[in-house]
């Protein structure tokens, strides 16, 4: 694929895949998971026509950040972050975070890659589960099992 096309699918599509991978695997891996999935769908050696570029590309971040999320440092970067007792998801510089924001960080850590996944999408991208499905490549229903199960841990985290 040439490197136009590579440049005006980053600049389309970065931002809310940086925010996705940043739900996924914290601020500190999300550039590189982004990186890695655009590098992987933009290979040359793969000169593929891809029909839904988004969707594919939201798909190739979720696997880059599972794969980090198995990898050895991410074990290491999680105890450090839990004996620290520090958040996943850090506010932008100068901007405090509420009580509330830090409770709903913390329990979000404890939901499995594919139930954050299915989290972030629905509520913070907003979209349905049958989008939600088509970009994780599962079916319909998986995510709406996903939904339910994190519900049910977040509710038991957050005593509500």
């Amino acid at each position: 694929m040439t490197a136009t096309r590579l440049e005006a699918a980053y600049r389309a599509h970065a931002d809310e895949l940086v925010r996705y991978a940043t739900a996924m695997v914290g601020p500190e891996r999300a550039g590189d998971a982004v990186t890695d999935a655009f590098l992987r769908v933009f290979d040359d050696d793969h000169d593929r026509d891809i029909e839904h570029l988004r969707a594919y590309l939201f798909r190739a971040v979720y696997h880059r950040c599972v794969d980090l999320g198995r990898s050895r440092d991410r074990r290491r970067a999680r105890e450090e972050r839990d004996a620290q007792d520090r958040l996943r998801l850090a506010p932008p510089p100068g901007v405090a975070e509420s009580q509330v924001a830090i409770d709903a960080r913390r329990a979000l850590s404890v939901l499995t890659d594919q139930q954050r996944a299915a989290v972030f999408l629905t509520y913070w991208c907003d979209l349905p589960p049958g989008e939600v499905a088509e970009l994780l490549g599962v079916r319909s229903g998986t995510v709406k099992k996903q939904l339910s199960r994190a519900r049910s841990k977040l509710r038991e985290v957050l005593d509500v």
